[in-house]
């Protein structure tokens, strides 16, 4: 409150000496109190910011203080002095003998007059004295802190320039971590002074007497928190007056080393020492440690360990009515070991304040085996923080170590076998999970294409690591019973048909011991369409120019234009050459020389391993053929005629060039023929009237993708100018025109905006980002005059921006998060929801946010 701004209530850890008592005019009550001082040693340089005192007191009930600057302040009614101490809180009871009470937030080599009021019944006894505080002998002085603000003291010479630097201590140890920063690199950012000062560091506000906007930050002054304060000498220009030493730029010298050492202990969080090994301070130099103003009490949360696994920790958590809130955080010691390197022990209740969810109430509270995987023998670690008081800065806080349990009771066996699709979808595949033994207490999934599971496999991943990183949860009630029931469990998975897919699962009996298990499971093929028969099937067929206007970006600038490039319609993909001998013998030799090389890496003789490469070109080849043969027969059967090539998208792949391209990986010979591209289907059906109808089909989940030999699949969805994210999928309408030399293909209405097909593709948070943006229809006109190798201007720049990636097998994508949309006949799957204590990686936050911190320090 303003009235008390000259008012000293300040919490701290220091300990003053004070001057000579005098007494007021109350001589009749001196039998009652008794005053005497206990702290005399002026010359300790720890006394500049609080005096200790004793009270002897008989017949007094509580008593409080109030202390003004000056030696001659005029004594305030004891009745004002005791009701603003009972506003902030600080009322202190006594008892009959001796009391003791500090006074802290003095400044050095000051007068002040101490006020007691002591009250006495009704009456209230007022007592005063005037002390004199010694000179400051610290370069850095904490006069007093408050849960919001610091207020400190600076001594330096009248003449000295320095520099000094305050922020969260955590965020200090993280850039000297990770970015290899020294207290001399650090200071060097903080703000300019000369000579001796006192400031007052305000949470909100800032350093700085001008701040820069987006370049200087305000101060953060939370209850508890720790900061450190770096102060050193520099010249008038702001240079810090250290030296570096990175060794002797040898062979192995690196500039900037990843770690320093840590400070050394300090006994009371100061030091005039750099402990960094690569700076020397040529002038004066001092770090100091400190906290937020707070105040730790006991405990009022009652904490019982309800139930230990060995995955999990169950806790009942029940605070009584004088806990505001807290927060509840589970670690192994190892990390609580590294926090406490950063914010010191008394910083902990904060930190994990700062960085949790708050809780108020009883709660039942797990660790989640997701966040918290528990290893046999470790130490762990249940921190539960509760505050008293709305500003957070009355913290109490509680550490329970316990260790994981090992269970000796059998693992929950699991069936896991095929089923068919009970509606003959294709487009699903379904699986039964049957518990037979009856004793599985919950299951985590995965559910993958299996050319998607043989390369993780194969690369070393093994199935408990993937669970762990991927697993769904499932613990409802009513699904573990049916699990653990004599039919089992149906569960579906949206899946691209006649297709191989494995599910994985991890059972879990009452002690949490896991257990993984597989069953395999083929979707059904997709049956042919009922056929359609019209010229256009073969009308249509040949070389078409496209014609659109685009638009896209590459580094040379951004592009809104007229692009044209050519399209090929026809009845199925490339077919490749009629025989292996008719083969380029470039392709050829290429790939008989991959498998004879693979060969005799495996052991074989040069001869056994030519005669291998050999009979692997020509099985391949015939899988090619066959396929692509199969794959004309499945276009039709779907009524379909495929365009090759879409420019607008990137270079064009056909299933033969990825045949025939090394760097190009696939499952098995028919992911060629979902890969290549770019490419689009056009459907016939029939519409009124019996006439023709066409549309460009684009259904992601039945029709195969643009292209997806890159690292991502191409999709076409509507490019919306209104709505970005709100991209229609699906069908594109057609027309022809009369003479059959003019196609069209027109847009789909969304939001008040014509969106036409543009190929994208779907970031990590699911929004499309377009490669490029069609605007306009695009029309198709028969016949394509130019150079069969001139590419359209997209196209080149396209091809300068993106980055062919590297080829991975199973489609390119991670199907992972197929996982997460099963199916029953009853709708969607219920999960697992997050358990409560999230146990979330502190120190990668951490890191994380110094990064971002330090990407922004201009150096001053």
């Amino acid at each position: 409150m303003r009235k008390l701004y000259r008012c000293l209530f300040l919490l701290s850890t220091l300990v003053l000496a004070g001057g000579m008592w005098s007494c007021s005019d109350d001589d009749d009550e001196t039998e009652s109190v008794v005053i005497t001082q206990t702290s005399t040693d002026e010359t300790s340089e720890v006394y500049a910011t609080s005096a200790t005192f004793k009270l002897a007191t008989r017949g007094v009930e509580s008593f409080a203080y109030q202390v003004v600057e000056g030696a001659d302040a005029t004594a305030p009614a004891g009745e004002v002095i005791y009701a603003e101490a009972q506003e902030n809180n600080i009322v202190i009871s006594a008892e009959d003998g001796d009391n003791e009470v500090t006074v802290y937030g003095l400044e050095g080599n000051k007068t002040y007059t101490v006020f007691f009021a002591l009250k006495k019944g009704a009456e209230y006894i007022v007592k005063s004295q005037t002390i004199t505080t010694p000179a400051y002998t610290r370069l850095i002085t904490v006069i007093d802190t408050k849960p919001y603000s610091i207020k400190l003291h600076i001594e330096m010479p009248e003449n000295t320039y320095y520099k000094l630097s305050f922020g969260a201590r955590d965020m200090y140890q993280a850039q000297k971590d990770q970015f290899g920063m020294t207290d001399g690199d650090y200071v060097s950012y903080g703000q300019l002074y000369k000579g001796a000062k006192t400031i007052n560091l305000v949470d909100g506000e800032y350093l700085e007497e001008n701040p820069v906007p987006d370049e200087d930050f305000p101060i953060q002054v939370l209850p508890g928190y720790p900061y450190v304060i770096l102060v050193a000498e520099c010249d008038a220009d702001g240079n810090v007056l250290c030296e570096y030493d990175y060794g002797d730029g040898g062979d192995d010298w690196e500039p900037m080393k990843t770690t320093r050492s840590a400070t050394a202990p300090m006994t009371d969080g100061y030091t005039e020492e750099c402990s960094d090994a690569a700076v020397t301070f040529n002038g004066k130099y001092a770090k100091q440690y400190v906290y937020g103003g707070s105040t730790l009490v006991e405990s009022k949360i009652t904490v019982e360990k309800t139930k230990i696994t060995e995955r999990s920790a169950t806790f009942t958590i029940t605070p009584d009515e004088n806990v505001v809130t807290y927060v509840v955080d589970a670690m192994t010691k190892e990390d609580y070991d590294y926090y406490v390197t950063i914010c010191g022990e008394r910083g902990i209740p904060t930190f994990e304040l700062t960085n949790n969810e708050m809780y108020t109430g009883s709660q039942v509270m797990s660790t989640n085996p997701a966040y918290l995987p528990f290893e046999k023998g470790k130490t762990y670690k249940l921190i539960v923080v509760g505050t008293y008081s709305e500003d957070y800065s009355v913290q109490s806080i509680q550490i329970i170590d316990f260790t994981p349990f090992e269970s000796t009771k059998p693992e929950a066996k699991l069936e896991i076998t095929a089923k068919e699709d009970p509606d003959k979808n294709p487009w699903m595949v379904w699986f039964n999970i049957k518990a037979p033994d009856k004793n599985c207490s919950y299951i985590r999934y995965l559910m993958n294409y299996m050319k998607e599971w043989t390369p993780m496999l194969n690369s070393g991943t093994t199935k408990e690591q993937l669970m762990q990183s991927y697993g769904n949860y499932v613990t409802e009630a009513e699904i573990m019973n049916a699990i653990n029931s004599n039919d089992g469990y149906d569960i579906g998975f949206t899946s691209w048909e006649h297709t191989e897919s494995m599910l994985m699962v991890a059972s879990f009996n009452e002690d949490e011991k896991m257990a993984v298990y597989e069953g395999k499971s083929t979707s059904l093929p997709e049956p042919d369409k009922e056929r359609v028969d019209s010229p256009l099937f073969d009308d249509l067929k040949g070389d078409w120019t496209a014609t659109c206007q685009a638009q896209w970006q590459d580094y040379t600038g951004t592009y809104d234009q007229k692009v044209s490039f050519k399209v090929t319609l026809a009845g199925g993909p490339e077919q490749g050459p009629s025989s292996v001998s008719a083969m380029d013998s470039k392709d050829y030799d290429a790939l008989f020389s991959y498998f004879k090389e693979s060969a005799m890496k495996n052991g074989q003789d040069e001869a056994t391993a030519e005669a291998y490469a050999k009979t692997k070109v020509a099985e391949l080849f015939d899988e090619y053929k066959s396929e692509a043969t199969r794959y004309a027969g499945k276009y039709r059967g779907q009524n379909r005629l495929v365009g090759l090539r879409f420019d607008a998208a990137h270079e064009y792949m056909s299933a033969w060039d990825l045949f025939c391209d090394l760097d190009y990986s696939a499952y098995d010979t028919e992911e060629l023929f979902y890969d290549y591209g770019p490419k689009l289907f056009l459907e016939i059906s029939k519409g009124e009237n019996g006439k023709d109808k066409l549309e460009l089909t684009a259904d992601q989940s039945c029709v195969a993708p643009v292209s997806a030999w890159k690292n991502y699949e191409v999709l076409f969805v509507g490019y919306n100018s209104a709505v970005y994210d709100n991209a229609p999928l699906g069908h594109f309408p057609v027309t022809v025109s009369s003479d059959k030399n003019t196609i069209t293909i027109g847009g789909v209405e969304a939001d008040d905006v014509m969106c036409y097909p543009s190929p994208a593709y779907y970031s990590f948070v699911n929004q499309p980002v377009f490669i490029s943006k069609i605007t306009s229809p695009i029309t198709l006109t028969r016949g394509w005059t130019e150079p069969e190798k001139k590419m359209a201007p997209i196209a080149k720049a396209l091809e300068q921006t993106t980055v062919r990636a590297e080829m991975v097998a199973s489609y390119k994508g991670n199907r992972f998060m197929r996982t997460s949309l099963p199916w029953t006949k009853d709708g969607l799957l219920p999960l697992m929801p997050e358990t409560t204590i999230k146990s979330i990686s502190l120190k990668e936050n951490i890191q994380k946010k110094a990064a971002e911190l330090h990407t922004k320090m201009p150096k001053k």
